[in-house]
């Protein structure tokens, strides 16, 4: 605002500007208060949640930590082994066996193959 503004403007626009100021100032306190009520109730709440991260969750990170470098280094050698001396393309011609075996088992398992099953039990008794 500008002086010529303020020399020139009336009682009700200034009791305006004013309410308008109080107005805001009480609404940056009600926020103040709400921050301090979250900063008190995080400063009540991050105690325990700390210690239980030191107690709980920090040892539990080191043993898997510790248990993942172990099985790395025992299983490298094994691994590096199996690399050189292992044959290739064994898995894949039983994987192929077990697929074909599983999808003649489904289709034994339509409904229309155990109804044929059904009948023909049934006309042999």
């Amino acid at each position: 605002m500008t002086n010529s503004k303020l020399l020139t403007s009336s009682p009700a626009e200034t009791l305006e500007d004013d309410a308008v100021l109080a107005g805001e100032v009480v609404a940056g306190t009600l926020r103040g208060v709400e921050i301090a009520a979250v900063v008190l109730l995080g400063l009540l709440v991050c105690p325990p949640l700390a210690i239980l991260v030191v107690l709980v969750v920090v040892p539990l990170l080191v043993i898997a930590l510790v248990l993942g470098l172990l099985a790395a280094v025992l299983s490298v050698p094994y691994l590096v082994v199996h690399h050189f001396r292992g044959h290739h393309g064994g898995h894949l011609p039983l994987l192929a066996h077990r697929l074909r075996r599983a999808g003649r088992a489904l289709i034994d398992l339509l409904p229309h193959r155990i109804v044929a099953d059904v009948r023909k039990g049934g006309s042999g008794r």
